[in-house]
């Protein structure tokens, strides 16, 4: 194996023609005339016919494959993170054609308009005829460059390593690491070795690595992916009893944290290769979440990386702009030397900005933006526009000597919900955006407490050479303040529960008012909401909630949450207060908003399970079948892959169905 020069020294196009009717004729024309010999998609609304078509907010689903022309719809639809995504698809010497209309108001749209306007950015008149690609095509048998070539003779001894070990690989987009994996694959192969699985979010993300192992499939990636017998889908390695010798993950920052570990230990030897780019959420997220936890579990890690481009030129015009655009490059803010955290924080206090003012300081913004995307599993471009646009967002700088940023909180306002509403989200008849807070008290029963104003602590974060010197608590004190300065009742925040943020958030005077019954799909944990009153009276009423919570927990925690993590669960309990009584007449209305309305069953459950403890008779007035059911769901908590086996049905959605039938039967004339 031979080291080349990168693939290609093809920079891309970025052109911009203004949106009018005569100019999409005009665009639709080129595209169309392209589509015959070339890879060319369109992404927006207004897609003419024989053009392949990229939905916009589905193009995450295109990632793995290569095009040479790509036209973009930037106007008031305009999605960040499709752009972001649409310049990682586009081949050296490839073309990206912005039809650029007017955008939304608002701070993140002219920060498009200016950056439009740079020399990056080539403009087309009316009369200027547009270009043609002239795209470097993938090799039959790829070569790798230098980089790829360090790599490979790293990973390729991994299958005859005498015990565990999990190699990780990282790299910007367009650095080669699925070809390089590919040729990997390909040599294991030649050597003798069989037993290799290839998982990923789908075999269609994979389809640079599956043409590098097999070159003889006659594609230049224009064509179907190869069918090289060693892709498995993540739930059928995880279901069945596959364990093969080596697996490869390829794109690993796409599937959730909890799902990587698992898939780590399904095979002794594993690669885990993912794209350091922001707008797959990956990159230093997936270093923080997922290398951390595996490292806890005393799993010997090897790290590779790949830095120079070989789909595009180094220094590629297409990519600079961007990665500056979108502020996929920012990084932690660089602290003076030799200072300690209690002299760099004397006398210092948090000021608080809109996004309009932050938006106006590039070099302020790039700071916050390194240093959230250091502290969070996964940011995206969309959630800069947010951060800039959105009127309900409070931005809390806490800065140090020379005005380095130490520390960030995003707050947002989030307005309490009016009485029918509140009723109507209980129920599970409604779910108002932009009220979260008030809508997980109202879910659970606290309608007063849901009318109040709250603030949301949308992210926090400390610069990581100060974590664990009291600043984050520091800064949840300045934001209380902030809060109760403007009259905010409630303070709270979300997050994937662990045992240390919990310990956290608690010692910080949060304790975990609620755990989400599902996991959630980005981290794969259990979603925590901590809640601290900024007012008297919604204190009383938070605490009131509270004593239901821990009235309710042990229903939950041998039903619903049954696998949550061990010690979450004894630091929840553990927070928790005296339990209060049940109320006969509030569960009683429990089980009618369940059976009548659309009141979830999980917050339902362990109402439905005092009631029928309390009213034995009511199981001998349903069918048999509706016996079966409801001492199977309510009294016994089974797991739903049983409870679709009692009911005959196929699926939760069938099951909840059933039990509403059984309920309103059980209730008979009572309500």
């Amino acid at each position: 194996m031979h080291a080349k020069p990168p693939q290609s020294a093809c920079t891309r196009q970025l052109i911009a023609v203004p949106d009018s009717p005569g100019t999409r004729r005009r665009v639709s024309g080129w595209i169309r005339d392209l589509a015959a010999r070339s890879s060319v998609a369109w992404l927006g609304a207004g897609v003419p016919s024989g053009v392949p078509a990229i939905a916009p907010a589905q193009a995450a689903h295109w990632l793995g494959r290569e095009y040479d022309a790509l036209v973009f719809e930037a106007g008031a639809d305009f999605h960040p993170d499709a752009l972001a995504i649409a310049a990682g698809l586009l081949r050296g010497g490839g073309v990206l054609l912005l039809i650029a209309a007017q955008a939304a108001s608002g701070p993140f749209a002219r920060r498009l308009q200016r950056f439009l306007t740079e020399p990056a950015v080539h403009w087309l008149g009316s009369g200027s005829a547009l270009p043609a690609p002239l795209p470097v095509r993938p090799e039959k048998r790829p070569r790798l460059s230098p980089g790829q070539l360090r790599a490979f003779r790293e990973m390729l001894p991994l299958p005859g390593h005498p015990g565990p070990l999990s190699l990780v690989l990282t790299a910007p987009r367009g650095r080669g690491k699925s070809t390089l994996l590919g040729v990997v694959l390909r040599q294991w192969r030649a050597e003798g070795v069989k037993d290799v699985r290839v998982t990923a979010r789908s075999p269609a993300s994979i389809g640079s690595l599956l043409r590098a192992l097999d070159p003889d499939s006659g594609t230049d990636g224009r064509g179907p992916v190869p069918d090289a017998g060693v892709y498995t889908a993540p739930g059928t390695l995880l279901t069945g009893d596959l364990r093969p010798r080596v697996l490869v993950v390829d794109e690993a920052a796409a599937l959730p944290v909890h799902v990587l570990l698992a898939l780590a230990a399904r095979a002794p030897r594993t690669v885990f290769s993912t794209t350091t780019a922001g707008f797959e959420g990956s990159g230093r997220g997936f270093r923080l979440r997922f290398l951390q936890a595996l490292r806890r579990r005393g799993h010997p890690l090897q790290e590779l990386g790949l830095r120079e481009p070989v789909r595009w030129a180094a220094g590629d015009p297409l990519e600079e702009w961007i990665n500056r655009l979108f502020l996929l490059d920012a990084e932690v803010p660089v602290l003076p030397a030799g200072l300690e955290a209690s002299a760099m924080m004397a006398g210092r206090r948090m000021h608080w900005v809109s996004g309009e003012r932050l938006a106006g300081d590039e070099a302020g913004l790039a700071a916050v933006v390194g240093l959230l995307s250091d502290a969070h599993y996964r940011t995206r471009p969309s959630d800069l526009r947010r951060w800039l646009d959105d009127p309900a967002l409070s931005v809390g700088l806490l800065r140090g000597p020379g005005r380095v940023l130490v520390g960030v909180v995003l707050l947002l306002e989030e307005p309490g919900l009016e009485p029918e509403l509140a009723r109507s989200v209980w129920a599970g008849e409604r779910r108002p955006a932009g009220r979260f807070l008030p809508a997980v008290l109202a879910a659970h029963g606290a309608l007063r407490a849901a009318s109040r104003s709250a603030l949301r602590i949308v992210r926090i974060a400390v610069h990581p050479r100060l974590q664990r010197r009291g600043i984050g608590r520091r800064m949840l004190r300045a934001a209380e303040r902030h809060g109760r300065r403007r009259g905010f009742a409630l303070l709270g925040a979300s997050f994937g529960a662990d045992a240390g943020l919990l310990g956290f958030w608690e010692a910080s005077g949060y304790p975990p008012l609620r755990v989400g019954f599902r996991r959630e799909g980005v981290s794969g944990l259990h979603a925590a909401v901590v809640l601290r009153p900024l007012q008297p009276a919604a204190a009383t009423e938070i605490t009131r909630l509270r004593a239901m919570v821990a009235r309710d927990w042990p229903a939950w925690r041998a039903g619903p949450l049954r696998t949550l993590e061990r010690d979450v669960a004894v630091s929840v309990r553990r927070s928790l207060p005296p339990p209060a009584t049940s109320d006969p007449a509030a569960d009683r209305e429990e089980v009618r908003a369940f059976a009548r309305r659309k009141r979830p069953f999980e917050p339902a459950l362990p109402a439905l399970r005092r009631w029928l403890q309390g009213r034995p008779d009511v199981l001998r007035t349903v069918s048999a079948e509706d016996r079966v059911l409801l001492e199977a769901a309510v009294m016994r908590l089974e797991e739903w892959p049983r409870l679709c086996a009692c009911s005959g049905e196929s699926g939760r959605a069938g099951v909840i169905r059933a039990l509403r039938r059984a309920l309103r039967a059980a209730l008979g004339d009572d309500g």
